[in-house]
């Protein structure tokens, strides 16, 4: 199998935290650059970003050169796509507008081999260097190491995220407050009191049912959430804070 960093995993198993970078633009060098400056995982926005297959596929590579985990976020449910991010050897996957119980059960199945899943089974893909020496082992650690991830940002989400949370087998939530202010009439206010009720109950949620929280983004989050599995900030808010700060500072 290709060398997998597995740093999100190792991080937990150590009782420590991983810390991401969420990554819109089509940049392998940004990716390097992320994993030079210390953090643990990007996940890569295949959803809002303006990202191909085969972007995604270089961001991916990107990653496992930096020795970082690359988690891509899908627009959809649907398992052919699931299955070639994971065959080019992505950690996992994020997906977007998780409503129910059965869309969660049929994303876990979607990334796991017959018969714990229904994903696809290739012997000669990137994933397990190309081509496959050992198949059964290749398989056992590919179904281990996946990391499958649920977004909560809809109303109908947030009505069932305790049955999601707690039977869907899925290996943590995230909390997307933008969404779900736009849902209930906030325009975006993630500050709103409605908003913050609604990331206790999925925050209670994950701990209740002991799969982790993964904070989407930190400047969205209340400074007590805990967590172990943090995105510190997105690519081009940090690059454009970065170079206006800059320019600001020499006006």
């Amino acid at each position: 199998m290709l060398h997998r960093p597995r740093r999100i995993r190792a991080a937990w198993e150590a009782g420590t935290t991983a810390l991401g970078v969420a990554v819109q633009l089509p940049s392998p060098d940004l990716v390097e650059i992320v994993g030079q400056a210390g953090v643990d995982y990007v996940w890569i926005d295949a959803e809002h970003g303006s990202l191909s297959l085969a972007e995604i596929r270089e961001l991916i590579r990107a990653a496992d050169a930096a020795g970082v985990d690359s988690i891509v976020r899908v627009a959809d449910h649907e398992p052919t796509f699931i299955q070639r991010v994971l065959d080019l050897g992505a950690t996992g996957i994020l997906a977007a507008q998780v409503n129910t119980l059965d869309q969660a059960t049929a994303l876990v199945a979607a990334t796991r081999y017959a018969p714990a899943g229904r994903r696809g089974a290739c012997p000669s893909v990137r994933s397990v260097g190309h081509v496959t020496a050992d198949w059964p082992a290749d398989r056992s650690r590919a179904d281990a190491d996946v990391l499958v991830f649920g977004l909560i940002e809809a109303p109908q989400g947030l009505e069932n995220v305790e049955a999601i949370a707690s039977r869907s087998g899925l290996d943590g939530l995230m909390f997307g407050p933008f969404d779900l202010s736009m849902a209930w009439g906030h325009d975006g206010d993630v500050a709103h009191d409605e908003l913050r009720q609604a990331h206790e109950r999925v925050l209670r949620a994950c701990q209740e049912a002991g799969i982790e929280y993964v904070v989407a983004n930190a400047a969205w989050e209340p400074t007590s959430t805990p967590s172990r599995t943090i995105t510190l900030a997105g690519d081009r808010d940090v690059l454009l804070t970065g170079f206006r700060t800059l320019a600001e500072a020499h006006r």
